[in-house]
């Protein structure tokens, strides 16, 4: 399967045509590399100001396609491509092929000036994806039906896009001469030098700022290792891009023709990563689901499926029947020990991979039975794998946020903090608890009214449980209805447990007391969810903690730490507002 740039597809800006290209362009061989949507900008003189190619084909002994899509019907007249709506009828006119050229020229340019030698071809073609135009048939020189794909390529364009490749070999007169594997990097890395967008909230005072959150050296060096790898674990603290990477992984083995399973814990990352377009060979699960397809015909119930299925998982289950050879786990941290060993066994059963990501600092869920605590990932992780592999590079969060979070990181490393900056993190201390919903009001106001952010862009997450809250019973914020889930229009009130593994632009933590701070619990909670935050995180504390306590609480935390709030905020590198 292709490498498709961005990994997963957002949208097809309601273009029919694009969705069916897409799904064409997947069934091309592992040896190819395509960006979708690749918008680029010129300097108006040699090249246009701007523009956007529907799709650029990349490959080493080919070259570069810049392919311009259009689907409905297709007219030419006067002069004067014209495009008709299937639905609506609406006819307007089109310049394919004009920008196609433009994307063309655009990308060469841009590789001319930054390669020194073996600069690829590059070519432009059109993509009618909803007509048949016969060969032979008269068309305008611009377009020779040489570089024209129809309704027919969908099935299989790649011999089609070999022979457009060729068509421009001789009308360049450019022989083929292939890339090295180094050069082929060099080319995707100088046209699409990131692999995730990130865009910080906005600002009364200053212009909306974007920034990238990139693949690290060490990371892109991790991937390649793992090539030869089969079995390792991969730790990283929160924000250093462990998921991203895990399902970055499961694709490479899906384009190898092999079967994997990617698994999760959370139930909300479940949701968000099912909702991702993923390669037919992998299937993402969570522990509750793969019992459910494990125990077909079983009644299941919700509270008791997780044990039941790992008693049957162990002592049961046939292991003939197991479909995965590779696994790959995400959240490993959350999972018990026995569970992991029999997941172990499997994959080396059917000679495949065996992939832990974790975090130790993300330990916060505890598992019984019969009122006896498993054991879980971590200590599973240092008695049997052997490969145990570090991320070091935050690539999530905002540097300011990314000191807050490392506050709770045991000898944080020096390389953690992230290139990009934002605003920084502000640690709010109320101390009446009927000031706290105002506290929460006056977040959500900003966050909507100055930042500009939309509903989805917010999270409340609580370090206690919804029932404990001191918002349990919350129904609106500033008119806006609240939800335990992500819901439309509704702002989303959950607990950092279940929101492990997601992200949002701007996150609040609350029902933080400052007497709790310096316990274990509390400091792994504020840690992870703190590290949801992509932009901007606001802690609310309670400050139940009498100013004559301030010392020796604030002693525990390290004995440079000034015994107020404002020394609080300043160890986890906030701001500090003490209302009341």
């Amino acid at each position: 399967m292709a490498r498709f740039y961005p990994a997963f597809v957002g949208d097809f800006h309601g273009s029919e045509g694009e969705e069916l290209a897409y799904h064409a362009l997947e069934t091309l061989g592992d040896d190819y590399t395509v960006f979708h949507s690749y918008c680029w900008l010129g300097d108006g003189v040699r090249t246009a100001v701007e523009g956007e190619a529907d799709f650029l084909v990349l490959h080493p002994r080919h070259g570069i396609l810049a392919i311009e899509v259009k689907a409905g019907g297709i007219d030419y007249e006067d002069g004067t491509w014209w495009q008709t709506n299937r639905n609506t009828g609406e006819t307007h006119a089109i310049y394919p092929f004009q920008q196609a050229g433009k994307s063309c020229r655009r990308v060469l340019a841009e590789l001319q000036k930054r390669m020194q030698q073996n600069v690829p071809l590059v070519g432009k073609a059109v993509w009618f994806t909803s007509v048949q135009i016969p060969q032979g048939k008269p068309l305008p020189l611009e377009s020779p039906r040489d570089i024209i794909l129809d309704a027919d390529d969908l099935r299989a364009p790649k011999e089609r896009l070999e022979d457009i490749y060729g068509y421009w070999r001789g009308v360049l007169q450019i022989p083929e001469c292939t890339q090295s594997p180094t050069e082929f990097r060099k080319t995707v890395q100088i046209l699409q030098p990131v692999f995730h967008i990130v865009e910080t909230i906005g600002s009364v005072s200053a212009a909306v700022e974007q920034s990238t959150a990139r693949l690290t050296n060490a990371q892109f060096a991790l991937l390649e290792y793992l090539r030869d790898q089969r079995t390792a674990a991969i730790h990283g603290a929160a924000g250093t891009g462990k998921t991203l990477l895990a399902a970055e992984k499961a694709r490479m083995l899906a384009r190898e023709g092999q079967k994997v399973l990617y698994l999760c814990f959370n139930e909300f990352l479940l949701e968000s990563l099912r909702s991702c377009r993923w390669d037919a060979n992998i299937t993402v699960h969570n522990e509750r689901t793969l019992a459910e397809e494990l125990m077909t015909g079983r009644e299941l119930r919700i509270e008791t499926v997780l044990r039941e299925f790992e008693e049957f998982f162990q002592n049961e289950y046939d292991e003939t029947e197991w479909p995965y050879p590779n696994i790959i786990v995400d959240e490993a941290q959350d999972f018990p020990s026995a569970l992991l060993e029999q997941l172990s066994m499997l994959a080396e059963l059917y000679d495949g991979a065996f992939y832990l990501f974790y975090d130790r600092g993300q330990a916060i869920l505890a598992r019984r039975v019969d009122g006896q605590a498993l054991q879980m990932a971590p200590a599973w992780i240092d008695a049997h794998m052997d490969c145990r592999l570090v991320l070091y590079r935050n690539c999530r969060n905002t540097a300011e946020i990314g000191r807050t979070v490392s506050s709770f990181i045991t000898r944080r490393h020096k390389n953690y903090l992230n290139d990009v900056h934002g605003k920084r993190p502000c640690a709010v201390f109320v101390s009446q608890k009927e000031a706290l919903a105002q506290a929460v009001a006056d977040f959500v106001r900003r966050m909507r009214s100055a930042e500009k952010l939309e509903l989805r862009d917010i999270v409340i997450l609580t370090v206690s449980t919804l029932e404990k809250s001191v918002f349990g019973a919350l129904t609106e914020v500033s008119g806006i209805p609240v939800s335990h889930e992500p819901a439309e229009g509704k702002l989303w009130f959950t607990t950092v447990r279940r929101y492990k593994g997601l992200e949002a632009k701007a996150v609040l933590l609350v029902d933080v007391c400052v007497s709790k701070l310096t316990g274990s619990t509390c400091q792994r909670l504020i840690y992870v969810g703190s590290s949801r935050a992509t932009a901007y995180l606001e802690i609310l504390f309670l400050n139940d903690v009498s100013a004559a306590k301030y010392p020796a609480l604030t002693a525990q935390l390290g004995e440079e730490v000034e015994p107020s709030p404002q020394g609080i905020a300043s160890w986890l590198g906030m701001e500090c507002r003490v209302d009341g």
